[in-house]
Order: structure tokens, then sequence, then C-alpha cells
């Protein structure tokens, strides 16, 4: 199937929310970064275009209010990754594994590697 065209939607003034849609049937990958980084690469998104779509702007699509940004009384759900620029995230297209994850502001056990 051919990609989303994203670039054109962001172009155009659309708002973009990137998901994998991940089911044992027919979706059976579901590694969302390494989907947003070859979807940003693809339609040549900028790594700040390609974390909203997996972030904020998927929040919206879903009507979360309570997530998707770093702002007061707001959920946070984070990851951090080991890494030294914040464009590494993507550029390892899923390789790149979260260092330590928080639920609801709590971190929580480290996730394996």
């Amino acid at each position: 199937m051919r990609y989303t065209p994203a670039r054109q939607l962001l172009d155009a003034g659309g708002c973009l929310a990137i998901a994998t849609d991940w089911n044992p049937g027919s979706a059976p990958m579901g590694d969302l970064l390494m989907q947003a980084a070859v979807l940003g690469a693809a339609e040549k998104l900028t790594t700040a275009e390609t974390l909203a779509a997996i972030t904020c702007r998927a929040a919206h699509a879903l009507r979360l209010q309570d997530r998707g940004q770093l702002a007061p009384d707001m959920l946070a759900d984070l990851v951090a990754f080991p890494a030294a620029d914040y464009r590494e995230i993507l550029y390892q297209q899923g390789k790149l594994k979260p260092e330590l994850v928080w639920k609801a502001g709590t971190r929580v056990k480290a996730p394996e590697r």
C-alpha cells in the first residue's frame, strides 16, 4: 500500500497523527517508532513533525485532552531514550529502546533491553 500523503496533509494545514494499527491478524509489527521513522523519512517530515504526530496530535485524534504534551495538569506518560540528541530516536528506526518509563508521573520499571 502507498504511504499516507503526510507531507501533503501538513502543507495543506491538516493535522497528522501516526499510529501502528497493530493487531495480530493483519498488522503484526506494532513498532511505532520504526513505522513513524519510515513514514517520516519517506514523506520528508521533520523530526518535530513526526514526534508531534505520535504524541500530541495522536492524543488529539483520540480526543484525549489530558495527555500528549508536557504541561501542568496533564498525565505524565513519558519515555527517556539513551541518546545525546532527540533526533537519534527516529534516526535509529526503532532500534533505540526506552531507557526509562513513567506512567502518570510515576517512574515504572525500566524496560528490558
